[in-house]
């Protein structure tokens, strides 16, 4: 299959993700608690997906197992645990919104530096750093505020961090087991994992608002597409067009948060936004240039 197909899944994938934002917030609003919109979209993923997927529900190794609980908890329950609580305790959600979009510039590096099999062209650098450029503008949206909170800065950069430990362990896994398998098993470590977290904060939200038609569609949006279906994408992805190229795509996360967020929250667009999109497509397309990476 030409490997531009697995580009626009990347691309796919990551729109849907930057519209996760705003979709996230409908049922924020309905009282339900980031963990807990967390643990319920990874569980009807999981019970869906079940059915199809129930090869290796016992690794081959325990080695394997405990590989799947990190990506459990580094794509799952410490990702999202250590991104909400920095957007929760933040006075401005911006900070951590573009620390968390330094990923694709840590998994470049975190790839180059331990698998040291792709080396990083300085137009590929260009491109990179003119793409988070492009996302700040995206980000602060003519609203130029940090937070120096060293705990929310600490919280976002580990939220980065969880996303390539994530993306590598995932690379040494998907010589033996499936995609499927894969996303399976992520689901499985993230509701494990994640459900510890509720001994020290119990469950409070009201479920029965989850069956009001509105927040039932996010809440469907979210397991099914953004989580089943896209988690599954993006491990294809990986194996397909490698993590770093994989990753640049995630710079396209604000864009969408941005325009989702005005058509579904009436949050404005500035200048500066508009201007921030054209650096980022601009950068992606330098990355994914003929000569983006020297081998």
């Amino acid at each position: 299959m030409n490997k531009i197909i697995f580009h626009f899944l990347a691309l796919f994938t990551s729109f849907v993700w930057g519209s996760t934002f705003a979709v996230s917030k409908v049922l924020l609003n309905a009282g339900l608690s980031p963990a807990e919109i967390m643990i319920l979209r990874f569980l009807i993923a999981y019970l869906v997906m079940l059915p199809f997927s129930h090869k290796y529900i016992i690794s081959l190794s325990v080695k394997d197992e405990l590989m799947f609980v990190l990506c459990g908890l580094t794509a799952g329950s410490l990702y999202f645990f250590a991104e909400n609580t920095a957007v929760e305790i933040s006075s401005t959600s911006s900070t951590v919104a573009l620390l968390v979009c330094l990923t694709p510039f840590f998994t470049a590096l975190a790839n180059r530096l331990v698998r040291k099999d792709e080396k990083l062209s300085s137009l590929f650098l260009f491109g990179t750093f003119l793409a988070l450029g492009g996302t700040a503008l995206v980000v602060f949206n003519g609203v130029f505020v940090l937070d120096d909170n060293p705990i929310v800065i600490v919280l976002s950069i580990l939220a980065s961090i969880c996303w390539v430990i994530y993306s590598l362990i995932v690379r040494d896994l998907e010589g033996k087991y499936g995609s499927d398998v894969i996303t399976r098993k992520i689901f499985f470590w993230g509701i494990i994992t994640m459900s510890l977290y509720f001994f020290i904060s119990p469950v409070t939200a009201d479920f029965h608002v989850v069956t009001e038609p509105k927040n039932l569609f996010s809440l469907l949006f979210l397991a099914l597409v953004a989580s089943l279906g896209c988690y599954l994408v993006w491990n294809i992805v990986l194996k397909r067009i490698g993590i770093v190229l994989a990753s640049n795509y995630l710079y396209f996360n604000p864009i969408v948060a941005l325009i989702t967020a005005y058509f579904l929250l009436n949050e404005k667009i500035t200048v500066f936004a508009i201007s921030g999109c054209i650096l980022t497509i601009l950068g992606v397309y330098i990355c994914n240039a003929k000569n983006k990476v020297e081998k």
